[in-house]
């Protein structure tokens, strides 16, 4: 093992440790409410499950896709092609001069292309859901959001802000139901087109990928056919509304 391969391999472990170390501060702190080393193997599970086992989509009644129409399937099979070809080279190119690197390098792609892979499925299978009195949006493992009805105070269209400089407004205290990963957008300046923001009474709690805690303000929906979701939700809506109207006229009286 040369030299140039032990210090990359000492500078993974130093940031895998420093990652681990704010994890656990945050989940002492009461952020989370599970150990992140245990969440973290559960979603690795779940993913390899999706990339092995779990491809075809099963819709069912209340269910709205949000992955469909989104940027991230041409950018996913670039990837896929990418880390692809990138493996077979790698092992070619290093499989006599240096067979220990080929070999990390050839896990470290067939890993990320599993994980790729099941990461898809995943937000594929994880549309967005009524149940009874609530609203279920779970961006496969990356993040969730769960509200109810009763805490929805207005729907409206939206658009993405631009700055004067050209680059995107990230808005704070938000939920994103996308399926493009936001570090695409954050880094690269990829977005799907914003279609509507649901703004709560209250700050909803969500969760993000490790179960960390976060208020919202907004559920911001980039859907491509955002319309049948925002119709439903907006029926149940009002007549929760006036089913409470009714219920305090009862009291009243």
């Amino acid at each position: 093992m040369d030299t140039q391969l032990i210090i990359s391999l000492v500078i993974l472990i130093v940031l895998a440790d420093i990652g681990a170390i704010i994890l656990f501060i945050k989940y002492r702190r009461g952020h989370m409410e599970e150990n992140p080393l245990v969440t973290i193997l559960k979603k690795e599970a779940i993913v390899f499950y999706y990339a092995l086992f779990r491809w075809k989509v099963k819709p069912s009644e209340g269910t709205y896709a949000y992955h469909k129409g989104s940027n991230y399937f041409w950018l996913f099979i670039a990837l896929l092609h990418e880390q692809v070809i990138e493996a077979f080279a790698f092992h070619y190119y290093l499989k006599d001069v240096d067979p220990l690197r080929a070999d990390i390098l050839v896990v470290l792609h067939v890993y990320s292309i599993l994980y790729m892979l099941g990461d898809y499925n995943l937000v594929r299978n994880s549309p967005i859901a009524f149940k009874e009195n609530q609203v279920e949006m779970k961006i496969g493992v990356r993040r969730s959001l769960c509200f109810n009805i009763e805490d929805v105070s207005a729907i409206q269209p939206a658009r993405t802000q631009y700055a004067k400089s050209g680059g995107i407004i990230h808005e704070k205290n938000v939920f994103h139901v996308a399926m493009l990963p936001r570090v695409f957008t954050r880094v690269f300046g990829m977005i799907d087109e914003l279609r509507y923001e649901i703004i709560f009474k209250e700050p909803i709690e969500a969760r993000g990928c490790f179960g960390q805690r976060k208020l919202v303000k907004k559920a911001l929906i980039y859907m491509e056919d955002a319309e049948p979701f925002i119709q439903d939700l907006r029926a149940k809506v009002q007549n929760r509304a006036a089913v409470d109207e009714d219920f305090q006229g009862v009291i009243i009286k």
